[in-house]
């Protein structure tokens, strides 16, 4: 049975199903081939405010027990700040301790005394922002609220590296970064925005991802949704589902990594 391979730029926005991009693929041989993008907004017709369209991504993923997701999003804040027993119980009394985005950030910011800190494996993976910086906490707050949260709690879906392996198959969501990904093979040219200049960039991402061998070039219509989407959400929706086809699933995490977690974020060992 072929492994179905979702690649998630998640967005915390009040349009945040326009901004919501899914890269859909399965894999041949070394290379993924990509199969279909869009932005969560195509899923549902009302999937455009960030409940609705988090819905029907949580639907998407849960439609194929076969599946392995990489989100886009952080999945945990760092170990200093959770005084739960465990990432599970942080993860559960996230939704009712938070009422929205503003209040996480404000408690996270307050109780690491004013600093921004990160995780272990934000520094090791060179992810551009933390987990409650102000670009980045309402990605945060929705993907663990209206994500993550629902998944533990119904058993539908298996978090790694935080849960374990699943016994029977049912789908593996885990934590992607495509800016880390262009930063692990030293190639990470400016390609958001409208400008002839960013599309070129987009261009010459998609062509080192192709030559590199990661991708297998995609058919001219999903080319051009790759090149035409000015926020580059859809380029890097799928370099997340490179990300995540090359995930090591197996890494177990212990000590404080089972509080924060892993990025998945290099396209090189």
């Amino acid at each position: 049975m072929t492994r179905r391979i979702l690649g998630i730029d998640f967005s915390g926005a009040s349009d945040a199903g326009r901004k919501i991009w899914i890269a859909e693929g399965v894999e041949a041989g070394s290379k993924l081939r990509l199969v279909a993008l869009r932005p969560a907004a195509e899923l549902a017709p009302d999937a455009i405010a960030p409940a609705d369209a988090i819905y029907a991504l949580a639907r998407l993923i849960l439609a194929n027990p076969n599946t392995v997701a990489g989100c886009d999003f952080p999945f945990s804040i760092p170990r200093s700040l959770i005084e739960e027993p465990s990432w599970r119980d942080f993860i559960i009394a996230f939704p009712a301790r938070f009422a929205d985005a503003d209040q996480f950030r404000d408690w996270a910011f307050r109780k690491a005394g004013m600093r921004e800190l990160r995780r272990r494996t934000d520094a090791e993976q060179k992810t551009p922002f933390n987990s409650y910086n102000l670009r980045i906490h309402r990605q945060t707050w929705w993907g663990i609220v209206a994500l993550l949260q629902p998944f533990l709690a119904s058993g539908a879906a298996v978090i790694r590296p935080y849960q374990p392996m699943p016994r029977k198959m049912k789908p593996i969501v885990i934590e992607a970064c495509p800016a880390c990904a262009m930063k692990s093979i030293g190639f990470y040219p400016l390609y958001k925005g409208r400008d002839a200049r960013h599309r070129t960039a987009r261009k010459a991402v998609l062509e080192r991802l192709v030559d590199d061998r990661h991708i297998a070039r995609p058919s001219r219509a999903l080319t051009a949704r790759i090149l035409e989407n000015a926020g580059g959400d859809a380029l890097d929706a799928v370099i997340a589902a490179i990300v995540t086809m090359r995930a090591d699933l197996r890494r177990n995490a212990e000590g404080d990594d089972a509080f924060e977690g892993y990025i998945y974020g290099r396209l090189v060992p």
